[in-house]
């Protein structure tokens, strides 16, 4: 699935998720939904990242974590952050009942890892909720 197939609706509620994120944590510079795959889904960026770049990196990280614990035997990649001279980058998996979308969170340096990790965290999570509901998955297996 591409975002290209995403309904509208679909996308604004994503959207509001990845607003809501960049508005909550001191020091995020910017936040993307992607898929799997590397396309953009939603994007808020305050520097000059290119949403789209980014959303293909995002997927090609995600995928190299996944090789990675595979060849290490210690499991399925959760999230992959990425610390630079002047920010972090934190990469983390939608739980959805379909593994196809990352978030991507994007903070200065002196930004809190714990606090964004967290924050990312839950917004996965909500992204989660709102892919499966519109899938029709949003009931527990039986």
């Amino acid at each position: 699935m591409s975002a290209r197939v995403m309904p509208p609706e679909l996308i604004a509620a994503f959207d509001e998720e990845i607003r809501r994120l960049h508005a909550r944590v001191s020091g995020v510079i910017g936040c993307v939904l992607a898929t799997t795959d590397g396309r953009r889904v939603s994007a808020v960026v305050d520097n000059e990242a290119d949403p789209q770049r980014v959303s293909a990196m995002v997927g090609s990280i995600v995928a190299l974590g996944e090789t990675i614990g595979r060849e290490v035997m210690i499991g399925r990649t959760q999230f992959v952050a990425v610390s630079a001279v002047d920010g972090t980058i934190l990469l983390q998996r939608v739980p959805a009942r379909r593994d196809l979308l990352v978030v991507g969170t994007l903070a200065r340096r002196h930004t809190n890892l714990g606090i964004l990790l967290h924050e990312t965290g839950i917004t996965a999570e909500a992204a989660a909720r709102t892919f499966d509901a519109w899938l029709g998955h949003d009931q527990p297996p039986a």
